[in-house]
């Protein structure tokens, strides 16, 4: 199979379409939530202060969000807010990548790229498939959230404790990659942007599930957010918290649920909840990174069988 082969997926360019859609309805909107697709689960309806769309694309990273969020502002979309969630692949994959990747790659008038040569890459009729909106598996027109059929949140319920037992929870989603350097410069790039034009910018980082959680490069993890808290105060929802220990709040180890959208919702909101959400500034950064490590080895102390099929799985 060719590179491009292995690459294909049922699932469209939601990157390109939905760009494509805000710039062909520029005042339907004035909010905008962007992610990859670990995003997806939090409803932007969740969100009072303004009229937010769901963003949230495939394997999103801050390269790409500075991209569209120049876009729109250069065809005179009004924005009042925008919210990024991260994650721990954020500073590690390599945005270069999206540009052969059929369901990735960046709207070719916020990459700068041709619009013949954009296309060229979906010559093929089943890639093309891949720029229908009418394949969306998501809700395009509205929040722009995926659709998933009830019936899986049903079956969870249905039957939790078999559900959270599934093996599927001790398979990490891994990546590996260092850009914490060039990640850095383009938050603060979009930090600078919202500053100048009065938007408001709300930095979190996604709760990693425990398994993808305790797979990561751990200290590249911390030093990402010592240095991302020189640039903004940021929510934390990573870490071993009540949440992301708990499989009953994923779909599987990169995935959470609705359920876990919704409390990041209300937290950023402005609710308080003493588990789960850490609002960070260069005043607690430190007592932050220290109770991270702390909490990482005490969980590891407290479940070691967990900790050696995760590794048994790995290897």
């Amino acid at each position: 199979t060719t590179h491009l082969d292995n690459l294909y997926s049922q699932e469209p360019n939601q990157n390109f379409l939905k760009v494509k859609f805000i710039l062909e309805n520029s005042d339907k909107y004035d909010s905008f939530l962007f992610g990859s697709s670990r995003v997806g689960k939090i409803n932007p309806k969740l969100f009072t202060n303004g009229k937010f769309y769901n963003m949230t694309y495939s394997e999103g990273l801050p390269y790409e969000h500075l991209l569209n969020i120049k876009l729109f502002l250069k065809h005179h979309i009004k924005i009042k807010n925008i919210y990024i969630g991260l994650d721990d692949f954020s500073y590690e994959v390599d945005p270069v990548i999206h540009d052969q990747q059929v369901m990735r790659k960046p709207h070719y008038l916020a990459s700068g790229e041709s619009f013949l040569d954009f296309y060229s890459l979906y010559h093929n009729v089943s890639y093309m498939y891949l720029l229908d909106r009418r394949g969306a598996t998501f809700d395009i027109d509205d929040t722009g959230m995926p659709l998933v059929p009830i019936e899986i949140d049903n079956n969870i319920e249905k039957n939790k404790i078999k559900y959270c037992s599934e093996k599927k929870f001790l398979e990490p989603c891994h990546y590996s990659g260092d850009r914490i350097v060039q990640t850095l410069q383009e938050l603060k790039e979009i930090k600078t942007i919202c500053k100048i034009n009065k938007i408001n910018l709300v930095f979190f980082i996604n709760p990693i599930h425990k398994t993808t959680y305790l797979d990561t490069n751990f200290d590249n993890f911390l030093k990402f957010k010592k240095q991302l808290v020189r640039i903004s105060e940021f929510i934390d929802f990573s870490g071993l918290n009540n949440i992301t220990t708990n499989n009953y709040f994923y779909y599987e180890t990169s995935h959470y649920r609705g359920i876990t959208g919704t409390l990041i919702a209300k937290i950023i909101n402005g609710e308080l909840n003493e588990n789960f959400g850490k609002h960070v500034t260069p005043e607690n950064i430190e007592a932050h990174l220290e109770k991270l490590r702390n909490d990482r080895i005490k969980w590891q102390d407290a479940h070691p069988l967990d900790v050696a099929e995760i590794r048994a799985l790995k290897k």
